[in-house]
């Protein structure tokens, strides 16, 4: 399910269906309601397979396996987890963590976003 649902963001992405996608496909893709219609899902289900308790939170060490297996460094991982677990419970709401990718796909803000920013120039 989290296959095709990706296959699906870059099939949307890829509108002359040449295998590849260039910046300016992207940039005409990008937004809100590309968001909602094919990036949720496929996020979400990335999201889904990482929730070991099917709780609908990640804790520290879900969210981790995650970014891990995004490719992002162990320490990326920490500090968006920081960010995203604004009421330190130590967990994430699913709807928070997808909330936090629309706003910054569609208006290029998000504490996540913020915080990996800080690091990046820390």
């Amino acid at each position: 399910m989290a296959r095709t649902a990706h296959e699906r963001v870059f099939a949307s992405m890829d509108v002359n269906q040449d295998g590849r996608v260039t910046f300016a496909q992207y940039e005409a893709w990008a937004g809100a309601e590309a968001f909602d219609e094919v990036c949720r899902p496929a996020l979400g289900s990335l999201f889904d397979l990482a929730d070991t308790d099917s709780d609908g939170h990640h804790d520290r060490a879900e969210f981790t396996r995650l970014r891990h297996a995004l490719g992002n460094p162990a320490d990326n991982a920490r500090a968006a987890f920081d960010a995203l677990d604004e009421d330190g419970d130590g967990r994430i709401d699913r709807d928070a963590y997808l909330a936090q990718i629309r706003s910054f796909v569609t208006d290029g803000s998000s504490s996540m976003a913020r915080a990996l920013h800080a690091q990046a120039h820390s």
